[in-house]
């Protein structure tokens, strides 16, 4: 899910100073608070982990769902109804030991961003891999060849020089 900043605050008028307007976010998870859904990305100030901001302050780029989340009810004070990769929702404390930046959590949480910021194709990037065989891609930008025979993602990064491209295979 691709979102863009529309507001820096939200209908309560609280100012949330660490988006940015009309920058797109990647969502990383959704979270209902008291009725009210927060999409959870990583802002200016958090990029190690991802934070739940008001739904009020984004409108929706791309409403297709991550396929790495799950759906689960995040207990604190109250229950949470939340959809977010399984860790987050099946670790009673992945979220606090995320938050304190514990090793473990943050290396998880760094392959699922990964794996979710390559997830669907990315029109403004006009680069795309080539096809060089069945198992077999070429960066347009180095022209690195590399295996790559499990890839279902919309965009690709390349091994060698970290170009960002679209993933020719991926319908």
């Amino acid at each position: 899910m691709k979102l863009r900043c529309i507001s820096k605050s939200n209908k309560n008028n609280v100012f949330y100073d660490f988006v940015e307007l009309d920058k797109e976010y990647n969502c990383y998870g959704i979270i209902l608070i008291d009725g009210e859904v927060h999409f959870y990305i990583c802002d200016q100030v958090h990029e190690s982990f991802p934070v739940a901001r008001p739904a009020d302050l984004f409108e929706i780029v791309d409403n297709r769902l991550s396929r790495y989340w799950v759906f689960g009810i995040v207990e604190g004070d109250k229950k949470y109804p939340t959809w977010m990769f399984p860790e987050w929702i099946n670790e009673p404390y992945f979220q606090d030991q995320l938050t304190d930046e514990e090793e473990r959590e943050v290396s998880i949480f760094k392959s699922y961003k990964e794996l979710m910021d390559l997830e669907f194709p990315d029109p403004s990037i006009s680069k795309v891999a080539q096809i060089a065989g069945a198992d077999w891609l070429i960066c347009p930008e180095c022209q690195e060849a590399w295996n790559d025979s499990n890839s279902s993602a919309g965009m690709l990064k390349c091994p060698n020089c970290s170009t960002l491209m679209h993933n020719p295979r991926c319908k």
